[in-house]
Formats: structure tokens, C-alpha cells, sequence
């Protein structure tokens, strides 16, 4: 009997032990309702990481403390985890691409490939030792085909083979810019309609001229195949000049372009403080709004003809695709630099500028839901931060102080 009590009690103390060294707390979603916390996952350290968790198969893809980590979506459980830097977050990108067996990472310097089984490293680019060309053009976005990924930088974007990595073409964005002026892309876009046209909106800062300094941004339209350039355009538009006594007076400005999609007749913009329509086939500008009081960085999706934003200016929006109407406008409280996520009749994002996750009734922009972390009452310093994974009935998001997963409101 002293031998059975002794099996017992060596057993609660071993599994005592690994409980708490295991840094996951909560697991199994099935009994959760919507809106609440299935798992947390502590960060080793306080983490400020934007880019977006990537939910497929039951799984969820995440950067946190350094490292690229798989779990399961619904229990969090540890299937791999990889370190790809040894200091800061790594998390360059705002988003984690994917294709078949494949994860794919920029890390601005470098992009690499690994495997979603095991996360071995499948294959690793150097792309540049020149840290002017990974700064300045905000987190960007990679783009792909089936066969391609495409990456911007200041000064060009990169064609590299998904299979080997091998950087098959550049394409420069030496064109429409004074002489001495580099302009950088942050989300170039591979046409999903089959034409290999690769879409490239770009920004750039003029000092060239002392006291005449200002913002710049085109649009190139390549030839995906050959790089020749099909189209290309200054997007520029007017706006009433505040600082001039003259009623009417106006200026004609090109903020950076931070944001865009491509729909089978048009590409969308965000541009500083406008939301800008374009025809896909030659550039031109359909229709453009202004909002003063607004701004807008990488917080855009377009769907079945219209368009939603959320942006730095406190307020998220849907807008008719063809008339440029405001079919609804939401204040959102803070500042929004992250990626929504429109799906099934819902609008989600993570609030990054209010630590908070939204979600939103694209019908008429009602608030289904408005949270912080459970946390955030005790500890203000515990809040969401990246871009909000969204799929498969959870929510997963990796904040200052821990990695979350909800179930969908």
C-alpha cells in the first residue's frame, strides 16, 4: 500500500512540476463562448510584434519572442517553434505568407522559407546588407503567384521562386523621381486574374530642394515576365490649404501609399488621409475622399463591391467601390495600423493604437464586440497588439505580453 501511495504522490509531484513550468495557460475551446479567451501563451519578455498570426488546418503560425512557433488552434498545444533572430521580435513583415507545405518570412534583409509540419528551414535569400533598403517604407507586405513571391524595398521589388528561393528579377523603381531621390514599395501586388501584371505602389521623400521638401507616391504597372512597365502614374490629388487666408485656395499633394488591393477593374489606395479608386487597365484616378481629420496606413479589404478601412485617424468605414459613398462610418476611439479581416457578414481588426480587438456588423458598422485582454484591468500594460488572425471559428493575437486565442464572437 506505502508503494502505491508513493507512485501516486511522485506522479502529482511530476505533473505539478510540468504544469508549472509550461508557459501556456487555459486550452480547449469547445466550452468557451464567444469572445472569451480559449489559451494564453506568456511572452518571455514584453513584445511590440505587428505581424499577423496565420490561422489554416487547425493550426495557428505566429512570431513571438524571436521565434516562428505552430500550435494547435483549438487546445494550444506546442507542435514547433524556430528561432529566426536573436535579438528584437523579427517580425519585419505584417504578415505571414503561406503556399502549399510552406511558410514564408521577410525579414528585410532576408527572406526564408520553412516547412509548416516541422518548421525546418526549407530555404534562406540574403537579400541586401544595405540597411537604407529594409527602413523607411513601413512593415510591408510580400505578395505571390503560384510560382513567385514579390517583395518590395527601397529602390525595387524582388521576384523570388517559391520552390529554391532564387531571386529570378528586379524590377527598379528608378522612374518618376528627381535625380538623388529613392522611393520604396511596401505591399507590390501580383494581379490574382492570370494578366502577370505586378502592381507597385510606392513612396519616396523629395530633399533635393532646402525648403521645398515634400512627400511623393506612383503606381507602376510591370510586365510581370519580361519587367517591362505597362503603366505608370503620380498619384496626386487636391486638398483645401489650411494654411492660406484665400477662401478656395487649394494644394495638390502625394502622400505615401501604404495600402492597396486589386480588384478585376480597379486598384484601391489608401494615401495619407484619401481613399483613392484607379482603373487597373491605365492608371487613372475614378474617384478619390479626403478626410481631413483622418489617415490611413496598412487597414484595408475589399469585397463584393465595397471597400472597408480602418484607420489612424479613429474611425473604420465602408465605402461603395463604384461611387465612393460612405455607406457607414465607425469611431473606433484610437488609431488602427493593423489588418482587418472581413468575413462572414463581420468586420475584424485589432484597435492597435487602443490595445483593443474590434469587431464590427459590416451592414450598418454596429459593435459586436469591443475588448482589451481579461488582464488589462489589473496590468494597463497587457494589451493586443498585431494584426488580428481570424479563422476557423477563433480569433488569435499576439499581444504585449502574451499570445491570445478567442473564440469568434
Amino acid at each position: 500500500m506505502k508503494g502505491v501511495l508513493l507512485k501516486i504522490a511522485t506522479c502529482i509531484l511530476v505533473s505539478s512540476s510540468l504544469l508549472s513550468s509550461c508557459e501556456l495557460f487555459g486550452g480547449g475551446g469547445s466550452d468557451k463562448k464567444g469572445g472569451e479567451v480559449v489559451w494564453r501563451l506568456e511572452n518571455e519578455r514584453e513584445n511590440t510584434v505587428g505581424t499577423q498570426p496565420l490561422i489554416q488546418d487547425q493550426r495557428v503560425y505566429f512570431l513571438q519572442d524571436g521565434q516562428l512557433k505552430a500550435y494547435t488552434l483549438e487546445e494550444g498545444s506546442y507542435l514547433w517553434s524556430r528561432r529566426i533572430t536573436q535579438e528584437g521580435d523579427g517580425d519585419y513583415t505584417h504578415k505571414i505568407i503561406h503556399s502549399g507545405d510552406k511558410l514564408f518570412i521577410d525579414h528585410g534583409f532576408r527572406i526564408q522559407a520553412f516547412n509548416k509540419t516541422g518548421g525546418a528551414l526549407v530555404w534562406e535569400t540574403d537579400i541586401t546588407e544595405d540597411a537604407k533598403e529594409v527602413s523607411g517604407i513601413g512593415s510591408p507586405i510580400m505578395s505571390q503567384d503560384e510560382d513567385y513571391l514579390y517583395a518590395g524595398r527601397k529602390g525595387y521589388v524582388l521576384q523570388l521562386r517559391k520552390s529554391d528561393g532564387q531571386i529570378v528579377q528586379r524590377y527598379p523603381l528608378d522612374r518618376l523621381v528627381p535625380n538623388g531621390v529613392t522611393q520604396g514599395s511596401t505591399e507590390p501586388i501580383i494581379s490574382p486574374f492570370g494578366d502577370n501584371i505586378l502592381y507597385v505602389p510606392t513612396q519616396y521623400y523629395d530633399r533635393t530642394t532646402p525648403g521645398e521638401e515634400e512627400f511623393g507616391a506612383n503606381i507602376f504597372a510591370f510586365d510581370a515576365r519580361t519587367g517591362e512597365i505597362r503603366w505608370e502614374t503620380r498619384v496626386e490629388y487636391k486638398i483645401e490649404n489650411h494654411y492660406s487666408e484665400e477662401p478656395g485656395d487649394s494644394l495638390v499633394v502625394s502622400p505615401p501609399i501604404y495600402d492597396i488591393e486589386v480588384t478585376e477593374s480597379s486598384i484601391v489606395a489608401l494615401q495619407g488621409k484619401s481613399v483613392i479608386v484607379l482603373n487597373r487597365s491605365n492608371g487613372d484616378v475614378r474617384w478619390f475622399k479626403n478626410f481631413p481629420n483622418s489617415g490611413f496606413d496598412v487597414g484595408l479589404d475589399v469585397q463584393k463591391g465595397n471597400i472597408y478601412a480602418a484607420s489612424v485617424g479613429n474611425f473604420a468605414y465602408r465605402f461603395d467601390l463604384q461611387t465612393g459613398e460612405v455607406i457607414w462610418q465607425r469611431d473606433i476611439t484610437y488609431a488602427n495600423t493593423s489588418i482587418p479581416t472581413v468575413q462572414n457578414g463581420r468586420m475584424y481588426f485589432t484597435n492597435s493604437g487602443g490595445g483593443s480587438i474590434w469587431v464590427l456588423d459590416i451592414k450598418d458598422g454596429a459593435t459586436i464586440y469591443h475588448e482589451r485582454p481579461p488582464n488589462y484591468n489589473k496590468d494597463s500594460f497587457d494589451v493586443y497588439i498585431s494584426s488580428l488572425g481570424v479563422g476557423e471559428g477563433y480569433m488569435v493575437n499576439v499581444g504585449s505580453k502574451a499570445v491570445y486565442c478567442l473564440r469568434v464572437p
